[in-house]
């Protein structure tokens, strides 16, 4: 039988890792991964608005092949308006609680890009295919949907021509 010693030798030393095991999901769970929406309360209120636009954008009825360039001048900016209240409820968590999620003002900045751009195309004529900003080399969408929020990918009408 060990001597009382090394039992409470053994005991804390199991007290230790559980507690380094314990401070080490902690520590995971709570620190900010700069390019995931994955903070309190950035990440809810950016699912539910992105839940909210694409439910939206997917009720509206599709324009026929033959639509009117005013009628897809009207669709683009009715889409703008979806985008801009998802803008605006995310925003509305405040400055701080955005600081706190490094990807947060970026990926707002890359839902009023890409409008931006769907804008300047119908403002063109809305005619051909809708210029998609690129990032980092890539789709400016690509970046947007990996954000880690899987109701965050950007809708497809929203690529494409209305």
């Amino acid at each position: 039988m060990p001597s009382p010693l090394v039992r409470g030798l053994v005991v804390l030393a199991g007290v230790a890792t559980v507690g380094s095991y314990v401070g080490m999901i902690l520590i995971s769970t709570t620190r900010d991964r700069v390019d995931h929406l994955d903070v309190e309360p950035v990440k809810s209120v950016a699912a539910a608005a992105c839940t909210e636009l694409r439910t939206a954008v997917d009720a509206l009825p599709p324009l026929p092949p033959t639509a009117a360039t005013a009628e897809r001048q009207a669709r683009v900016a009715e889409q703008g308006r979806l985008v801009d209240r998802l803008v605006e409820q995310v925003s509305a968590v405040g400055p701080e609680a955005l600081a706190k999620d490094v990807p947060a003002q970026e990926w707002l900045g890359d839902w009023t890009t890409l409008q931006a751009a769907r804008q300047s195309w119908a403002d063109a004529g809305a005619t051909g295919a809708v210029p998609v900003p690129v990032a980092d080399g890539r789709p400016l969408a690509d970046r947007m949907g990996r954000v880690g929020v899987a109701s965050c990918l950007v809708p497809t009408p929203l690529l494409t021509a209305p």
